[in-house]
């Protein structure tokens, strides 16, 4: 049963449709060295829901900003290529910031609202850290759940189950995928990132987020992201239990702390989210 499953989420990875013409433009726009901010705003323009989606991180508290933005334009030179970039990656992977899971039974931007809080925080912790690319860790971040969004349909018969195993063994969500359905979030959406030829760096990011160090290269980034993830404050969703706050044995060791840090760091930036809203 879970072999034949497993075959139709493989088969289904490997037909799944190109990245939207939309996203793909956009993202050759902004990789144009000639391209100026005006040209990328008419080009994300063209497309309605990316645009929405754009607007609503520009004005996203969680990311710092607190005045409005209006304009399409103001929005791209507020964001910033590099960080632009990524969140276009991140709308074509996660689905735009309204999006529903009815098989993880998550609501309306809830997977979004997860995928940002995660890369601020992935983003504040490579700064801490002294990551030398922030801005990657906040992709990676913003990417690491996108494999749920796939995996949805597969796990909507199977929810009931999901739960069970979870509560009965005491097993993490992707351990549990991995028990009925043969694979995990965290590995389709490495197949999709992969698909799609993200780099490897973020495939990897993607695969190894609960288990950094597994990661082929660079594991500091993967165990970021597993701290980030673990940052997320799900008290009082009902949902909770499919958000791991689980932090890997050898994420420690990888990144050179200790629970302490951990614990510090964790009451710093909810500090600075605090004072920035």
């Amino acid at each position: 049963m879970v072999s034949s499953k497993l075959d139709t989420i493989i088969k289904s990875v490997e037909n799944l449709r190109p990245m939207p013409t939309s996203i793909t433009r956009a993202l050759r726009a902004i990789e144009d060295s000639n391209a100026t901010s005006s040209e990328i705003s008419e080009i994300i323009g063209l497309d309605q829901a990316l645009s929405a989606s754009i607007l609503q991180s520009a004005n996203s508290v969680s990311m710092g900003f607190s005045t409005d933005c209006t304009k399409l334009s103001e929005a791209v030179m507020r964001l910033g290529f590099k960080r632009l970039k990524g969140l276009i990656l991140g709308i074509a992977a996660v689905g735009p910031f309204n999006q529903s899971l009815k098989g993880y039974r998550f609501g309306a931007g809830e997977l979004w609202n997860h995928s940002i809080a995660t890369a601020v925080s992935a983003e504040w912790i490579a700064r801490e850290l002294r990551y030398p690319d922030p801005e990657e860790a906040y992709t990676a971040g913003l990417l690491h759940d996108m494999g749920k969004l796939f995996l949805d349909q597969f796990v909507f018969s199977d929810y009931t189950r999901i739960v069970d195993l979870m509560l009965k063994y005491k097993l993490t969500l992707y351990r549990a995928e991995e028990q009925l359905l043969g694979i995990d979030h965290a590995k389709v959406g490495s197949m999709i990132a992969a698909k799609w030829n993200f780099p490897v760096v973020l495939v990897d990011a993607i695969h190894y987020h609960h288990t950094p160090s597994f990661a082929r290269s660079n594991q500091r980034l993967p165990a970021i992201v597993n701290i980030a993830n673990s940052y997320f404050d799900n008290t009082g969703n009902q949902n909770a239990l499919f958000f791991e706050r689980s932090i890997h044995p050898e994420t420690f060791q990888i990144l050179g702390i200790d629970q302490e840090r951990i614990d510090k760091m964790h009451m710093q930036l909810t500090n600075y989210m605090l004072s920035s809203g």
